[in-house]
This record gives C-alpha cells, structure tokens and sequence, in this order.
C-alpha cells in the first residue's frame, strides 16, 4: 500500500510530462522541418546562382559585346558541352529577336525568344533573372530558361539566355536525404511544379496543390496542415525565395504524431507497472538493511589490524550504527597513513643511499678519464721533441682536460656554496641575447660546434644579472645538448622577450627525456636514464643559478629520441638609454635603394615610412608581378619581399629576380609569419640571403641591413 502511495502521484505526473514531451516533440519537428525546408530553399538558389553565375562568365567574353557572333558561337559551344544541365543557349535583341542560337533547333529558327515582360524587363526583374518551367518540343523535356544582359557602353546590346532541363532540380531533392514518407516539391514563379520526389513525371508543369498554392498567396514563408495534389494529409513547411521567386514545400505524414503519442503512452504505461514491481522488491528488501551494518562492521576489525582498509556493507540511516561506522573507518584510515609514511621514508632513505653510490662511482669515473689523459699526456711531453707534433697535441689535450676538470670542480663548489647560501651576484644591466651569441661565437671558432648544426637566433633581451653566471648557465645548457645530440643533428639556440620575461631556449634533436623523467633532471646528482649522462651537476646548477635571478628553468620532450627543449626565464629590464640593442645597428648605414612587396597595405606604408625615416629610398608594390615590374624600372639595391603575395608567392619572385638580374647583385629578403628552420632553408634555396619573422623588429632589420650592407 505504501508503494502503491507513493507511485499514484508520480503515475499522474508521468502523465503530464507524457503530454508536454508530445506536443514539444510535435514543435521540434515543425522547427526542425522548417529549417530543413530553408537549407532546401537555400540549396535551390545556390543552384540556380551557379547557373547564372556561368552564364554570366559566358556573357563576359570579349567577342558576345562586341558583336563578333561567328566566334561566339564557338565559345558557346565549347561550353555548352561543359554544362550538362544545359540544352540550348541563345542570343536575342532587347526587342527579343534571336540573333544566335547553339544548336539550331525549331524555336531558334522562328526568330523570337518567349520572354515573359520583354527581354529588357526580364533581365532587370530581380537580382537572378530565372524564367518558369515550359515542355520544350525540340529535346521533348520541360526546361526553364536563365537570362543575363549583355551591355556595352551603358546599353543593353544582347541578352544571353540558356535553357536548362528541369530534370537537373531533381538532384537537389535527392541531395536532402529524406526519409522514405516525406515529399519536397520545388515550384516557378506560376505555381507550377518543376520538380518533385512524388510521381515526378505525372505532376511537372502542373498547378501545385490548393492549399499550398493558398499558403503562399498569404505569406512567403510559413508552415501548415493539407494536402498534396494526390490527396495525402501532410504537414509542409514551404518558402518562397526572395531572389528568383520560386518556392519549395516539404511535407511529413500528419499519421507522425499519433505514433509518437501511441509510442509515448505505451512506454509511460509499461514503466508505470515497473517501477511498482521495483517498488514492491524494495520494501520487502528494505528491513535487511538494519542488520546488514551491525555484521559488517563485526567482521571489520581484522581488516584495521592488518592495516587494510575494511570493506563494509552499505551506509545505514541508524545514527548510533553511522557513528560507530565512522569511527572504525578513521582508526582505519590512520593505520593505513602511519603504514605508508613508514614505507615511503624508508624508499627515501633507499633511493638517497643509492643516489650517493652511484654519484661517487660516477664522480671517479668523470674525474679518472681526464687524469688518464693528462697521465698520458705528461709522458708524452717527457719524451717528446718539444717542437713535435705529438708534443702539441699532448699540450693540447692538457690545455682540455684542465679546463674540463677546472669546470667540473668548479659547478660542485657552486653547488656547495648555493647549499650553504654563500653564492653572491654581481648584478649588472645586460643584453641576455649578446651575452649569449658571444659565448656561442667562441664555442664554435673553438670547433666545439663543428659535428653539429648549430642555428643562432637572439633578440635584445636586457636583464639585470650576474654575466659570469648567465655565461654559466648557457655554458651548461649548450654542454648538455652537445652531449646527448648525435652528430649532424641541429641544436637551435634562441634568445628573446616573451610577457615581459627574457628568455634563453635551447632546443635539441638528440635523446629526448623518457616520460617522467622531466622534473628529476634538475635534481641534484640525477641525470636520468640517459647513457654518457655525467655527474648531474650542471643542469641543477642552471636551476639554482635561474631561481637564484629570480628566474625559473623548465625542460620539455616528447620523448626517448625525440629531442629536449629547455627554457630560462628571467625577469626583463629596460635598455639602458645610452646602448643600442643591437651591435650590428650602431653602424652607420648609407642609403640604400629598398623596394618592399606586401599585400598587406598597412604593414607596407609602416615599413615604408620607417626605412624612409632612416634615409632609405623606399619603393613599394602589392603583389608579386608588380614587384617585378617596379624592380626592372628602379634596380634597387634590396628587396624586401612578402612570402604569402595574393598572385605568385615571394619564392617564385625572388627565382625571377635573381634569373634576371644575375649580372647584378640583388640583396633578397624574405619577410613572412613562418619561421620555422623548414621555413628559412626554403627561403635560402629560392635564393634569398636573409629571413625575418613578422612582426619586423625594426632593430632587427637594421642589423640584418647593415650585414647585408
């Protein structure tokens, strides 16, 4: 009885949920049909846009204004073959006499063009000039016809017509995928019908039904309830369009709703019977629900004294059972923390023994390879004749390995003095990226970069530092990459201001960091498992030493063999106002002749009037071909030339170009969005001799100007 009280309210409330769902279906399908009727209405007139579209492209051609209709006709035919809705197309005067026509059929031949109005006022009638549906007796079809003017001067000379099958219209209805019991009609100007889903062949060029024919005298578009020409009740959706002023209709079954009401009330009453079964199972069920607790919570016990968390029955209403329930799950809970804390101090304790046995074996490891070679060295020398080459060699391999232990004991005292809180800056105001090119610069006339590819890309990035230290820290970075990049592989060194950041970004293509591996090589002896990886020393130095700056270090790699990219980020400062931020630019650089190719108006005039304001003489063009027509006039000394040109692209300008002033050096620079290392090498390959990034950087065009110079 209970149950039975409690599903009587809900059983009447289903029922009313039941109606609401029907009549919001029955809504959502009337929205839902008449949005599939517009995007219908929408295909139609896309279709009859293309045909006049083509049309008109046929109108365009030079011969039809000029009265040349002997080679018209040729064009006409050639493109009466590449349209296959197209029968007919014919050139009438504004009087409607038909002067041309391809082919030459029975209506051509007497002399007039049935247009409706006139031909002037047919063509003017609305913006897509489309006639009505007609049986044509020369091809046996039903056909409409397409109209475009033909003006020269202001004046109309011709009108081009084509006549189009009708059948063609066929191929948007079956475009919309109906289901089987829907029907779509497309109908002309007269309410006739010029296509259909429906005894296709029976109805065309007849009237439309009555009451489809009565909607549309009310309103352009809407939705109501009749019939079809074969007497079936529908529900129809219709639009007339605003551009040719033919209308589409679709109509669904009104049998559609009863169904759905048939299938609601089948499924309200099966559920209703259900839930009372459920219902009756759960309050026979219900009084287990007491004891089932007590018992669970008896056997729980053993559980929390092996330190597993006890598996109770379900959670009881009974207060004094909820609360003893409670207290067993936090005892529970606080053994199995204690039993953890325990297990994980113990693996620290295991993890750092182990740490502290493989740095020494390491560390005896790192420093006997350099003793051997200074051993060996050392007896060399001894016996050696001084001015020998073996004896120059082996000072040599002295001169390296020192540095090289000198270094390595140098990064374990940084390391015990940044533990202890000894290490001090020498804050200075500094240009991050020169700071960086100059060590890059010694580094490679050393010949440590001569078994890599090695790419330099810095930007003034001023930041107030320790220059030693920053040294230190691109010295590690550029270390690491060397060391785990193969031979051949590129290491891609960069430096710029990212959100009011310097940053220093090494990228490499050599072993990657396995996943998880990330954040432990910045930890002290940790070096990850990587062959030839070293003591661990020099990375978590960079991280001390970038936090020590008020900076930060992260590291980022999709993997084993897929390449590492680190990143510093250090705290930008402004430029001192007596420096220039880039050496290259504080030379002077005369006047020089600059032609610049962009499309884009404003980054043009901006780029012209800066180079201007420096005392270059400055020409610009918008596309590529006018480009090549204002360098052949002013033969400037550089060119500065867009990649993406609305016409050919700046590759293809620069090979003509350099094909056609190879007697005369021309300086090419390419200035696009896309700087990738991909991006440059196809650029030097097209011939040009520099490659910046957009936005331009005024000081990096001043030093790219002044190494082209």
């Amino acid at each position: 009885m209970l149950a039975l009280a409690s599903l009587i309210p809900l059983a009447a409330f289903g029922g009313l949920v039941a109606y609401l769902l029907v009549q919001h279906q029955r809504e959502s399908l009337s929205e839902a049909a008449q949005s599939r009727a517009l995007t219908f209405l929408t295909a139609v007139d896309s279709e009859l846009d293309s045909e006049t579209s083509a049309l008109r492209a046929l109108a365009a051609v030079p011969s039809l204004s000029d009265g040349d209709l002997a080679y018209f006709r040729r064009i006409a035919a050639d493109v009466l073959k590449s349209q296959p809705n197209w029968l007919r197309i014919t050139v009438s005067s504004p009087a409607g006499a038909i002067v041309l026509s391809v082919p030459e059929t029975t209506r051509a031949a007497s002399g007039r063009a049935e247009l409706e109005g006139g031909l002037a006022g047919t063509v003017s009638a609305a913006p897509l000039p489309v006639g009505d549906v007609s049986f044509d007796p020369d091809f046996s079809r039903w056909v409409f016809p397409v109209h475009v003017p033909v003006r020269r001067g202001g004046n109309l000379n011709y009108v081009l017509s084509a006549t189009v099958a009708a059948a063609a219209m066929n191929d948007i209805i079956a475009a919309q995928r109906l289901p089987g019991d829907w029907g779509a009609v497309i109908i002309d100007r007269n309410n006739r019908f010029v296509a259909r889903n429906w005894d296709a062949e029976k109805f065309i060029g007849q009237l439309a039904s009555p009451s489809l024919r009565a909607a549309l005298a009310k309103s352009p578009h809407g939705w109501f309830q009749g019939r079809t020409v074969e007497g079936k009740e529908v529900y129809s959706p219709y639009w007339r369009s605003e551009k040719t002023g033919w209308a589409i209709s679709m109509g669904y079954p009104t049998s559609a709703d009863g169904a759905e009401a048939s299938r609601v009330a089948w499924l309200l009453g099966v559920g209703l019977l259900l839930a009372l079964a459920v219902a009756l199972l759960l309050a026979r069920m219900i009084s287990g629900r007491i004891a089932e607790p007590i018992a669970s919570l008896a056997g729980a016990t053993d559980a929390i004294a092996r330190g597993v968390a006890p598996e109770l029955a379900k959670r009881t209403d009974i207060e004094e059972v909820r609360k003893l329930e409670g207290a067993m799950l936090s005892a529970a809970e606080a053994v199995r923390e204690r039993k953890t804390l325990l297990e994980r101090e113990k693996h620290a304790l295991e993890s750092a023994d182990r740490a502290k046995d493989e740095f020494l074996a390491m560390l005896s490891h790192e420093l006997r390879n350099p003793l051997a070679a200074l051993t060996s060295a050392a007896h060399v020398l001894k016996i050696a004749d001084p001015a020998s080459r073996a004896a120059s060699e082996a000072r040599r391999v002295v001169e390296r390995q020192t540095k090289q232990m000198t270094r390595l004991v140098g990064d374990l005292l940084d390391i015990s003095r940044i533990t202890l809180g000894r290490l001090t800056l020498d804050l200075d105001r500094l240009d991050l990226g020169e700071a960086v090119a100059r060590l890059v610069n010694t580094w490679n006339a050393s010949g440590r970069f001569e078994r890599h590819r090695v790419a330099l890309d810095t930007k003034p990035a001023w930041v107030d530092a320790d220059r030693a230290r920053i040294e230190q820290i691109a010295a590690n970075l550029l270390d690491n990459a060397l060391k785990f990049t193969p031979s051949g592989k590129a290491i891609t060194i960069g430096v710029g201001v990212e959100g009011g950041e310097a940053v220093l970004r090494v990228a490499d293509e050599g072993a990657g960091i396995a996943p998880g591996d990330a954040e432990r090589v910045f930890e002290l002896f940790v070096s990850g498992d990587r062959a030839g990886a070293g003591l661990g020393i020099g990375l978590a130095l960079v991280k001390r030493l970038a936090e020590l700056h008020g900076g930060s270090v992260s590291v980022q790699s999709a993997g084993t063999g897929a390449g590492t990219v680190f990143v510093v980020r250090l705290p930008a400062a402004a430029a001192p106002a007596n420096v220039d931020a880039a050496p290259l630019a504080r030379r002077a650089i005369a006047s020089r002749a600059v032609l610049i190719v962009e499309d884009n108006d404003d980054a043009r005039r901006m780029l012209e009037a800066a180079l201007a304001l420096e005392g270059h003489v400055v020409r610009s063009a918008a596309n590529g071909k006018s480009g090549l027509a204002l360098a052949d006039q002013t033969r400037p000394d550089v060119a500065l030339i867009d990649i993406g040109l609305p016409d050919i692209d700046g590759y293809e300008v620069a090979r003509h170009l350099r094909a056609k002033h190879n007697g005369r050096r021309i300086s090419l620079v390419a200035v696009t969005g896309f700087g990738q290392p991909e991006d440059q090498q196809r650029a030097i390959d097209a011939g040009f001799d520099a490659h910046i990034v957009k936005p331009v950087n005024p000081e990096r065009l001043k030093q790219v100007l002044a190494e082209l110079a």
